[in-house]
């Protein structure tokens, strides 16, 4: 049976690794999804929010890691819902305008779209959405914790399923970590959201708060 250590707030979005005591042990080796950098803004009536790292080509949750890409997602989220099924909207980074066409996760309700491509933490991005110019700010760098100390807060918080996840002296597993923001929308809150999946099926969770360094919750 599983068992859920919780000390804090729901998460809006789904979604991350951490090792084992083998002094070889390299849980980046084994990263499936990883944001590094986070860039957020604000309109009226609007949140937007670009996430930058890499991911895997063959994107499977299966346990298995394979050969990654660098991204930057955008996403969107709207106060009140909308139904249209694709946003446009306008990119400029540093100068230099595009338009780009986002995608509704009905699911929760954000738009959605990857530039296919890793922009650097000190461009200059703004997103045009409904006539309003949403300046981005990349914030990483306020975080108490960051996305290599989130992974090694994993790695020790699940030390014992890591372990678990070796087969013949093999790692048999994948990570995935993300940020997500508290359920409303809201940018008060930031977490890292750590994920490991063994080949086996089994999964594990770690969150922690970005902001103050609290290990929020582990799910075994």
């Amino acid at each position: 049976m599983k068992k859920f250590f919780a000390v804090g707030m729901m998460l809006l979005l789904p979604l991350m690794l951490v090792g084992c005591g083998r002094s070889d042990f390299n849980l980046k080796n084994y990263m499936s999804e990883i944001t590094t950098v986070y860039f957020q803004g604000q309109g009226q009536g609007v949140n937007a929010s670009l996430s930058v790292g890499q991911r895997e080509i063959d994107y499977k949750v299966d346990g298995k890691h394979g050969p990654t890409c660098d991204f930057s997602l955008i996403e969107i989220k709207f106060d009140n819902v909308r139904e249209e099924e694709v946003l446009q909207v306008e990119i400029i980074i540093n100068g230099q305008s595009q338009n780009f066409s986002l995608e509704l996760n009905p699911v929760n309700h954000v738009y959605m779209g990857d530039l296919g491509y890793a922009v650097k933490g000190d461009d200059s991005i703004v997103i045009v959405v409904d006539g309003q110019r949403i300046e981005l700010t990349n914030i990483t760098g306020d975080f108490v914790v960051n996305a290599d100390e989130a992974l090694e807060m994993a790695r020790i918080a699940l030390i014992d399923q890591i372990a678990a996840c070796y087969n013949e002296g093999r790692f048999c597993g994948e990570g995935y970590l993300k940020l997500l923001h508290e359920e409303g929308g809201s940018f008060s809150q930031l977490f890292w959201s750590f994920r490991l999946v063994c080949e086996q099926g089994v999964k594990y969770d770690v969150v922690i708060n970005a902001q103050t360094g609290e290990l929020v919750g582990v799910n075994l």
